[in-house]
């Protein structure tokens, strides 16, 4: 039987490990939707799919929108601290982070079902996983909670892209497992080095940064390397990048631009923390793996005929391009991050539906001549797409050239202060890319415009449905950010 001081410490225990609970309640609130979720779909087992799917969209937008008002709540409170033995840390950065990512969740769904997507219980629950994977890791303040998270949304992604069937569906989604498995195990192996270098595992505990300060080099950066692999597996940084193209190639619109919006945001978040708290410098690190991806991520999106092919090497891109904030200030780099975050979000929302519109399901090597005649047929589409592919490069009237351009500015400012020739070095690729960029998203446009369509082609109609004012709206959003920059950063307190 249990001792009387063990029973006596069970309240305590109950009390730390429930501790700062009140300061979570939207992630609270995912995690028990993910529940009744798996619960209600027990009673739609059997029903027809549309009335199956119906029931599965409305649990989850009354969960998103329940989560969305906690965390808006709970930002305009300023609420900040320490959850669960310190597992979890709560302030204005991981408060405007999860509030943004549940937005773009929010916007994802209500899109989906203006797509008359379905929604089966192994989407609902990737989805779900990703999302909750991402909330909970711009929070931690625990490599063992970095870890639980990351490993979260890698479940997640494992779903969804395991979602497809076919040969070409198999070939994506097993290397992308394997190849997560592997990372996992390298983080893994990261942390324990981190651990016994510093006896300690909290990301802000001084004895972290003692060890690796006062640790032989080799190890201190062998562990950072290691913690890196997985980091940048889920940022698909080059040379972790190889599952990409394949994987979103072989997905529908909602899930292709959830896996390349969601993790992205959460992990440049988490890596913003590591970066400006360890003692080792990684500017020179940092700056010539951004190189590689922005080298990468464009240059074999210049060669791509597919368009979703297209976008998913620009994503590589755009993902390099994100993370370039770890090389900022810390408060400068949150606010760079989630403005462009969010119009990237909503960006490639914009532009990666349409694209499924007009594709579909088909992985062929050119698709391209799919848009000829596009513009004759649905003139709000293809003036709102072109909106989207502009954001994506940068350029006026979308708000992303007030990112780009903050973005720029930031590394000059480092590379003024520091006088590291690599980040010259990046600022002037990064410069150089954004306009080849504009070759290779210009292409669609190219054809819209400039091509003459056939009949056979089986393009849209013209009739206008109601996910032709979801793209209204987006491509508003886009070009507002321009005109009232500071509206956004008024919304999320930043």
């Amino acid at each position: 039987m249990f001792s009387s001081e063990i029973l006596s410490s069970i309240p305590g225990k109950i009390t730390s490990t429930t501790q700062g609970f009140s300061l979570i309640l939207p992630e609270l609130v995912i995690g028990f939707w993910i529940l009744i979720s798996l619960f209600a779909d027990l009673f739609l087992h059997g029903k027809p799919a549309k009335f199956a799917n119906s029931w599965r969209y409305f649990i989850t937008q009354l969960g998103l929108l329940l989560a969305l008002g906690l965390a808006f709540q709970r930002l305009n409170q300023g609420l900040s601290g320490f959850v669960s033995f310190q597992l979890f840390q709560v302030n204005i950065g991981s408060n405007t982070t999860n509030a943004l990512i549940l937005a773009l969740g929010v916007l994802l769904i209500g899109l989906n079902q203006l797509h008359r997507k379905g929604f089966s219980l192994e989407e609902n629950i990737g989805f779900s996983s990703i999302l909750l994977g991402s909330l909970l890791t711009s929070m931690s303040a625990h490599f063992l909670t970095v870890f639980l998270s990351l490993e979260l949304i890698s479940m997640g992604t494992y779903i969804l892209v395991g979602m497809r069937k076919d040969a070409k569906g198999a070939r994506a989604a097993l290397p992308y497992v394997l190849f997560g498995l592997g990372t996992s195990a390298i983080l893994v192996y990261g942390i324990s080095l981190i651990y016994g270098l510093s006896g300690n595992m909290y990301l802000f505990s001084a004895d972290i940064s003692r060890g690796l300060s006062t640790a032989n080099p080799v190890y201190a950066y062998l562990a950072l390397g290691l913690l890196a692999v997985g980091i940048l597996f889920k940022m698909a940084w080059v040379p972790f990048h190889p599952w990409s193209p394949d994987v979103l190639e072989s997905l529908p619109a909602g899930w292709m631009s959830w896996i390349s919006v969601a993790p992205k945001i959460a992990v440049s978040v988490l890596g913003i923390k590591l970066i400006h708290y360890f003692p080792l410098s990684m500017v020179s690190t940092i700056s010539l793996l951004a190189i590689a991806t922005l080298l990468v991520g464009n240059l074999a999106a210049m060669t791509q005929k597919n368009s979703k092919r297209l976008l998913a090497y620009s994503s590589i891109a755009h993902g390099g391009f994100m993370a370039m904030v770890w090389l900022f200030p810390a408060d400068q780099a949150l606010k760079a991050l989630l403005f462009y975050g969010c119009l990237y979000g909503i960006s490639t929302y914009l532009v990666f539906y349409q694209v499924d519109d007009v594709t579909g399901d088909s992985i062929q090597s050119d698709d391209m001549n799919r848009w000829a005649g596009y513009a004759q047929h649905n003139p709000i589409r293809a003036a709102t797409l072109s909106v989207g592919l502009i954001a994506l490069i940068g350029l006026p009237p979308a708000g992303t050239f007030l990112a780009k351009v903050s973005y720029f500015t930031q590394l000059w400012e480092k590379y003024q202060n520091g006088q590291q020739t690599i980040v010259l070095v990046l600022l002037a690729i990064a410069l150089i890319l954004t306009a080849v960029s504009v070759f290779y998203y210009l292409r669609i446009p190219y054809h819209i415009y400039l091509k003459k369509g056939a009949s056979e082609l089986g393009l849209p109609k013209t009739k206008l449905s109601g996910r032709d004012w979801g793209y209204v709206l987006m491509a508003i959003l886009l070009i507002g950010a321009l005109i009232n920059p500071n509206l956004f950063f008024e919304l999320l307190k930043v």
